[in-house]
């Protein structure tokens, strides 16, 4: 069994030097695809080679690991062992019997005798991420802020047997992804070390450059050569660089919609309105004439749309929508403000990863669900009373529940719940309610390899939903209206 917890975390952060903040920084992590911190790869591997018999750590020669998916803190993952006929060694990390982490042991004599990194201060900010090209090149000191502590760290995660060599170039290699190249914004897809030529340099210096920098998919390759007393280490790094996510604005609120104002003096409240789909639908409100009560968790994304559309326009409105005393807060807020609530947008939803079905993963699953379900329940039951007889509700669904995903099944749960609760609404209630099954579309949720590749513009959806809204769609007498993928991306007016 694997379990990497958030001291475990500060432990390798404070040894590395590598403090990126997706590891450490909820605000910065819940902005991307994984949605909350997680655990950095590179010590995953050295947890995930505590399972390796210590022999086999000792004679290898190159070491390669790849990752499918992010590890979390706090998480059951499990390591399976295959030794091979040739003295090679697989690790395979699980959770559940999703894959998320691969790693290869080649046998040689090479890495138990390579370079070790010396010792140098850590960087105190990781540099911003920024366009690379091929060719350029690095170099510097071969050192970590505290190997002594990193060795202490592999030790009593049981990974014993590990090479200081192999362990410090893991080390090293965190730190150089994550603080300076890509820097920020980077994902971590692999890594490949080898023991290389031998070399005879008293101080551990290290060269870099990039192989492969591809804008269009974010793909970034760095190779280095790490050189010492002793025998040298090549390393390849796979990477790819998150591309910033184009934030709504008066040209995409209005790239399929033209503005108006049919819906001036509309007041109404997008919770999870701040970022993704929320924010491209409360920009498409905006510019059809509607004042917008937009939630975020934190102060920033809704002040932009203001600042973009206007303070009559967005209203930026403090809260975690699952939070209860936060919530009724909210609302009571705009009650004494005399606000009367023509719409409601609820669009908010946790990051979606792959999952499955197993033991291990139940607790993930049902927390998952709960999750979607409460930030759908929570402000719908909270801002009822101040919604106007005839409004309208909008629940954010997925083409995931008509086209049922292999490696989904928490996310395909809890849409599933969330179009229920809509359904149940507009049934008992007599509620006018739009189940938006949205395609995939580009998103701080959905930026992870590959960026926007494949996906829909969030203004196209956004458009055809608000279309809805001033009743440019056909709606279902029943009061409940359901839109396809197909039927949110190619709708126009």
């Amino acid at each position: 069994m694997l379990r990497l917890n958030a001291d475990d975390m500060e432990k390798f952060a404070a040894a590395s030097g590598d403090r990126n903040p997706q590891y450490g920084d909820p605000a910065y992590a819940r902005r991307t695809y994984s949605g909350a911190c997680v655990v950095p790869g590179a010590l995953a591997v050295i947890a995930a080679l505590a399972a390796v018999p210590a022999q086999r750590l000792r004679t290898a020669s190159v070491l390669g690991a790849r990752f499918t998916s992010p590890l979390f803190p706090g998480r059951t993952y499990r390591a399976t062992v295959t030794e091979k006929e040739n003295g090679g060694v697989t690790v395979v990390v699980r959770e559940g019997t999703t894959s998320v982490l691969h790693c290869d042991l080649l046998p040689g004599d090479g890495l138990e005798h390579a370079v070790v990194p010396g010792k140098r201060p850590a960087a105190v900010e990781p540099e911003p991420s920024r366009e690379r090209s091929r060719g350029q090149s690095w170099n510097g000191a071969y050192g970590l802020p505290a190997p002594e502590e990193l060795r202490a760290l592999a030790d009593l995660l049981g990974a014993r047997s590990l090479p200081d060599a192999l362990l410090g170039a893991l080390g090293w290699a965190s730190w150089f992804t994550g603080m300076r190249v890509p820097g920020k914004d980077m994902i971590l897809s692999g890594l490949q070390v080898r023991a290389g030529h031998r070399a005879s340099d008293d101080e551990p210096r290290f060269t870099a450059s990039v192989a492969t920098a591809d804008a269009r998919s974010g793909t970034l390759v760095v190779r280095a050569d790490c050189t010492g007393d002793g025998r040298g280490l090549e390393m390849e790094l796979r990477t790819f660089q998150r591309r910033a996510v184009p934030a709504p604005n008066h040209t995409s609120a209005t790239s399929v919609l033209p503005a108006g104002d049919a819906l001036a003096g509309n007041q109404v409240l997008a919770v999870g309105g701040s970022r993704g789909i929320g924010a491209a639908i409360v920009s498409v409100l905006a510019s059809q004439g509607a004042s917008v009560w937009a939630t975020q968790r934190a102060p920033g994304p809704a002040e932009a749309l203001r600042e973009e559309f206007g303070d009559d326009r967005v209203r930026p409105l403090l809260l975690d929508a699952r939070d209860p005393k936060q919530m009724t807060a909210g609302v009571e807020a705009l009650a004494e403000a005399g606000v009367r609530l023509d719409g409601l947008v609820l669009s908010a939803g946790p990051a979606v990863l792959p999952s499955s079905l197993h033991p291990d993963t139940v607790d993930d699953v049902v927390e998952f669900v709960d999750t979607s379900l409460t930030l759908a329940l929570r402000p719908l039951t909270a801002a009822l009373p101040l919604l106007k007889e005839g409004g309208w509700i909008v629940l954010l669904s997925s083409g995931a529940v008509e086209d049922v995903p292999a490696r989904y099944p928490q996310y395909y749960l809890g849409k599933t719940a969330v179009e229920a609760l809509g359904r149940f609404c507009a049934t008992r209630h007599g509620m006018r309610v739009l189940l938006a099954r949205a395609p995939k579309m580009w998103t701080d949720l959905s930026n992870g390899p590959l960026g926007g590749h494949g996906t829909v513009p969030t203004s196209q959806v956004a458009s055809a939903i608000v279309g809805w809204v001033l009743g440019r769609v056909p709606a279902d007498e029943s009061g409940l209206t359901v839109l396809s993928p197909r039927a949110l991306t190619e709708w126009t007016t």
